[in-house]
């Protein structure tokens, strides 16, 4: 620490009440040169100005308002007090630095609550200058800073190629990762030295060579990359070869297909990942604490989540929510697009997201491109709109491959264009049962197609020896996951004749491997990934049809706000084309000439697309300062009525035990687990039906009069108890 601080007593003087002022700098300098020493900051003069930056930061907790308060647990009083931030721009070396503005911008950002700092220095100067003069600053330097000021805020106008403005980014997100660390007690990056090594040894055990898509990744893991390449080829180790030793985010849809990739990578590190691999989602605590085998102690690694959610391991598997939703610019996004510029990414399934979300990942690929970030789009089937998307960013620095042709034939398809009905089932299954034929898998549009042809199913094979069942969305958390496992360990029961009644959530989130699907038609993306739940690994005899497709709309799949009209239609048109064993290369040349771009760009995807698009283009920096999320999440978690019934007692010793302040950490996660466990998620209209509530101190989770539920059937809303609450029917659920 420099020691023209002397004066102030910084070794004495807190920065946090259990850490002085000179402890915490030299701990974020320490973190500073782990980014150096990594090679995540090439640029000399960068690491010199983060150096200063890490220097000046916090000096202005030095001021004898922000002592009182630290020690005293004092609020902070705005008529007292001005901002740390605020007063630690005074103390910014010019001399030292190499982009003196950018280290500002840097130092005075670093904070941001209610007011912007800009204001509060223009709105306060009296007060400023008493703190300076405490702090044996000249208080004409506040005269001094007045421009530097304007200056500042000039870096927020500047377009995001400009070379000052990226920059500054990387430099206030560099000063945000080395403080944030710090205050964590966390190492801000642990090096990747286990992700070869681990591929090698997987390689030895399994006798196996890397196959033509493998050997590609692994020969162009330094470009970045657009593969097509169908199940079954290896596309997970095809993607852990390209990234390397290097850092890595593999970003998937859904959160079961995550826990799966993490499950993956995880074996590659053995007794060792927790120092490799983080999962990240909203329900990764509970995902970390149910399988963390080797934890006989019944406690939470509260560290390893933290490092988690800091993203300061080698890999991380997550959904885009967790990373790219720095596209929102709000105060503070500059950190994760700092980690982005020296990452890596796996983007997979791109197909399945909404078009808002597919709008914010593009847009997050082209800010993180720009600033060194490299990609590896590993799909099994890429639209063609997608990737023009993606070739206006790359041009022909992108390598592209497709490597359909070597994919194995899998499915047999009968198309009937007509609806789906439970007839059609029991026709289906009279036909081609037999030893080797036992297992159906009927998905749906809709939950209540789902729920008519399961009740209906249930009456007609009432006395018969097969096992039908009913699996979707609206299930409790702890039903749901019940469920996940019944339906995986249903095809290891070769003697069970089985029929399982789905929707869409079977498409991607689970590793199942049915002998017969019947499905009905959305568009030809959901479709394919629907097949790849038939004969998965390919070694199932397919001479006769295993996939049947109905592709008439019905239920609430037939109304108009429910599917993409336009999508649909030409999805029809090329499905109908169809009869007999449908090859991995002609999906794709389906999807090259019915869902082109020609085609669709009148459609209510592409709008939704570039309406999402420009507004992330056009949204100003801190603009967006209360919400941090990339869907339009218009739902709530409730306990059904008659879940809360059953266990009243187990809800009202959980609660109670929650008022306990003795509780550990431990404890009050497991509490909340359990409660937690208990709720499905519903449209926050019906919150209005929910005459009480279960309340923590941290959860509120209404209980939901108007329906039924059973872990047969899920939820199912009571419409008229709807109506006598006068509440209307949602028709999507």
């Amino acid at each position: 620490m420099d020691t023209k601080y002397n004066k102030l007593e910084i070794n004495k003087k807190l920065a946090k009440s259990n850490e002085t002022i000179e402890e915490h700098t030299d701990n974020l300098l320490l973190q500073a040169n782990t980014l150096k020493e990594m090679n995540y900051i090439k640029d000399d003069n960068l690491f010199i100005d983060l150096q200063e930056a890490c220097n000046s930061h916090d000096i202005g907790k030095a001021n004898s308002q922000f002592q009182l308060r630290v020690k005293k647990h004092f609020m902070f009083n705005e008529n007292k007090e001005i901002p740390h931030n605020v007063l630690s721009l005074f103390f910014v070396d010019k001399n030292k630095c190499k982009d003196y503005i950018s280290v500002c911008f840097s130092v005075l950002y670093h904070h941001y609550h209610i007011y912007s700092p800009v204001d509060i220095f223009y709105e306060n100067k009296e007060l400023i200058k008493k703190f300076l003069k405490e702090l044996y600053v000249d208080e004409n330097k506040y005269d001094e800073m007045y421009d530097c000021i304007e200056d500042i805020g000039d870096l927020f106008s500047l377009n995001e190629t400009d070379l000052n403005k990226k920059y500054a980014v990387l430099l206030k997100g560099f000063l945000h990762k080395c403080d944030y660390s710090a205050s964590a007690g966390i190492p801000c990056e642990i090096p990747n030295d286990f992700l070869i090594q681990g591929l090698q040894l997987w390689k030895k055990v399994n006798s196996i060579e890397y196959n033509d898509l493998q050997q590609f990744c692994l020969k162009n893991s330094d470009r970045d990359i657009m593969v097509t390449a169908p199940t079954g080829m290896g596309k997970t180790e095809a993607g852990l070869l390209w990234c390397g030793n290097n850092k890595c985010f593999f970003v998937l849809p859904l959160k079961t297909a995550i826990n799966a990739m993490y499950d993956r990578i995880k074996s590659l590190s053995k007794n060792e990942y927790k120092n490799n691999v983080a999962l990240i989602h909203s329900d990764m605590r509970s995902y970390y604490f149910n399988n963390n085998q080797e934890n006989t102690s019944g406690e939470i690694d509260f560290d390893y989540i933290l490092r988690s959610r800091q993203m300061s391991l080698p890999v991380t598997v997550c959904t885009p929510d967790q990373i790219f939703d720095f596209v929102l610019k709000y105060p503070g996004y500059e950190y994760k697009l700092a980690t982005a510029s020296y990452s890596r990414f796996i983007i997979d399934e791109i197909q399945m997201y909404s078009p808002d979300v597919l709008a914010s990942i593009i847009y997050a690929v082209k800010l993180i491109h720009n600033y060194g970030g490299k990609f590896s789009i590993l799909t099994a089937t890429l639209p063609p709109f997608v990737k023009n998307q993606f070739l206006k960013i790359f041009g022909n620095t992108i390598i592209q491959n497709d490597f359909s042709h070597e994919g194995t034939d899998r499915h047999n398809v009968k198309v009937y264009e007509k609806t789906l009905d439970s007839k059609d089932i029991l026709e289906c299954v009279k036909n081609t049962r037999c030893d080797k034929v036992k297992k159906y898998l009927v998905v749906c549009n809709s939950i209540d197609t789902a729920n008519k042809i399961f009740n209906e199913l249930s009456q007609e094979l009432l006395s018969s020896d097969i096992k039908i069942s009913l699996f979707h969305s609206k299930f409790i958390k702890k039903d749901r996951a019940e469920k996940e496992k019944q339906i995986m360990n249903s095809v290891k029961n070769t003697s069970q004749t089985e029929i399982w009644i789905s929707t869409s959530v079977v498409e991607a989130s689970l590793d199942i491997d049915f002998d017969i699907l019947l499905a009905e038609l959305s568009d030809l993306f959901s479709l394919f990934q629907r097949f790849g739940r038939v004969n998965r690994k390919g070694k199932k005899d397919f001479t006769d049809y295993n996939c049947f497709v109905f592709t008439e709309l019905q239920g609430n799949a037939a109304k108009p706000d429910f599917l993409d009209k336009t999508i649909y239609k030409f999805s029809k048109e090329a499905i109908l084309t169809v009869d007999g064993i449908l090859t991995e290369k002609t999906k794709n040349a389906l999807i090259e000439k019915y869902l082109s771009c020609e085609n669709l760009k009148d459609s209510k995807y592409i709008q939704q697309y570039n309406s999402t698009y420009k507004y992330l283009q056009n949204l100003l920096e801190y603009e967006n300062t209360t919400s941090k999320q990339l869907r339009n999440i218009d739902n709530i978690d409730v306990i059904p009525v008659s879940v809360y019934e059953e266990n009243r007692d187990e809800i009202e010793n959980a609660v109670n035990a929650l008022c306990d302040s003795s509780l550990s950490k431990t404890e009050v996660f497991e509490k909340h687990e359990f409660l937690k466990s208990l709720t499905v998620s519903v449209s926050k209209y019906y919150n209005k039906s929910a005459v009480k509530s279960i309340r923590t101190k941290y959860l509120k989770i209404p209980i939901l009069e108007c329906c039924k539920y059973s872990f047969e059937k899920g939820l199912e809303i009571d419409k008229e108890k709807l109506r006598k609450t006068k509440i209307t029917f949602d028709p999507f659920i």
